[in-house]
């Protein structure tokens, strides 16, 4: 059960981690199926050009080989219900689906992208509530800088005012949001675009801006094997590159309630 300090944390923030949530040892033995897995069909080449990445589909009999209890945990299911509440979604059948392997490079820079912001969930006038809610959980470590999903921590509830101000007829696809955001949220206005001589990583991810009432701030989803973040679904987030040391083995599953599913795939 999630504690009143984290609840808030989610709600005025859009993400949450929680350290140690699925069993290490689950971890460590999805990272040796998985590395075994890349190595038995040789999906590596001995010398990966930058920004190399093993994508999701050549990975998936790992994930599909568990179900998503086994793999999450009863803490976690029970996070789930805090958040969304019991008996509104589903249990998934398997564990999810592995992030794209993004290979380490050292001749690559890191730097905060000023494109790629995007949303995975629709966010529709039309949706009362909270139509779910995105898991991460980590199979290996995840350092700063080495690939890890980069999220406007703040974001979600700028999403749901606008949302709310279109009214039911507005589908609230992800460009659309974008472009709403750009507009009425000086900050991610200019995190979408690039001015010389700004230190961007500074600005955007070392330190928080305070806006109406919000705090913002770029966030990496770093952490140790077994470590899980919850993530709002209408939280802008990209993607980033690996200068790390290791591949990116990260788990993740994206939760919808049967509400939210029933509107975008009505019968």
């Amino acid at each position: 059960m999630l504690s009143a300090e984290q609840r808030k944390e989610f709600d005025e923030r859009g993400i949450l981690q929680l350290p140690g949530a699925v069993d290490a040892r689950v971890a460590h033995g999805l990272r040796e199926e998985l590395l075994a897995l890349v190595a038995a069909r040789r999906l590596v080449p001995k010398s990966p050009a930058p920004g190399f990445a093993v994508t999701p589909s050549r990975t998936a009999a790992v994930a599909n080989a568990h179900g998503f209890e086994e793999v999450w945990g009863s803490g976690v299911l029970s996070a789930i219900d805090d958040v969304l509440g019991a008996g509104t979604w589903h249990v998934p059948k398997h564990a999810g689906q592995l992030l794209a392997m993004t290979w380490p490079s050292r001749a690559v820079t890191w730097e905060l992208p000023h494109k790629m912001w995007h949303l995975d969930y629709r966010a529709p006038g039309a949706l009362q509530g909270t139509p779910g809610v995105q898991l991460f959980l980590c199979v290996d470590r995840v350092e700063p800088r080495a690939g890890a999903t980069l999220v406007c921590a703040g974001t979600p509830r700028w999403v749901d005012a606008i949302r709310r101000r279109e009214a039911a007829e507005w589908l609230g696809r992800s460009a659309d949001v974008r472009q709403a955001l750009r507009l009425e949220l000086p900050w991610f206005g200019d995190l979408c675009s690039v001015r010389p001589g700004e230190d961007r990583i500074e600005r955007f991810v070392t330190r928080a801006s305070d806006f109406a009432g919000g705090s913002l701030q770029v966030v990496e989803l770093t952490g140790e094997p077994g470590d899980v973040w919850l993530m709002h679904p209408w939280m802008m987030h990209g993607l980033s590159s690996n200068c790390g040391a290791r591949p990116r083995l990260v788990l993740t599953e994206r939760i919808r309630t049967t509400r939210a599913l029933e509107l975008e795939f009505p019968r």
